[in-house]
């Protein structure tokens, strides 16, 4: 395998701006994402917000639309659907 390394930057708006060189060969690529330390490493406030979990209540999951079964998403046939995603979006490799 070849190792291309890359410099890119990551947007305020979560996207990966980077330049691919000339002339390489379509097909797979394995993509490894290094993200430079901070100078200052978290509080320990901030650990502690970032690990709290606050719950979202029934009457807000339903107000955001994000109840419902297969039918509401237009499946007929679950076991159908399941096996097309399979198809069409076959897994890693392990190892």
């Amino acid at each position: 395998m070849v190792t291309i390394r890359l410099k890119g930057q990551v947007t305020a708006d979560g996207q990966l701006v980077f330049e691919l060189p000339d002339k390489l060969p379509p097909g797979e690529a394995e993509i490894t994402i290094q993200i430079a330390e901070d100078d200052e490493p978290f509080t320990d406030e901030e650990i502690k917000a970032l690990l709290t979990f606050t719950p979202t209540s029934g009457a807000d999951i339903v107000a955001a639309g994000l109840t419902g079964g297969w039918e509401d998403m237009g499946i007929t046939d679950p076991v159908a659907w399941v096996e097309e995603q399979r198809r069409v979006r076959p897994s890693f490799p392990s190892g």
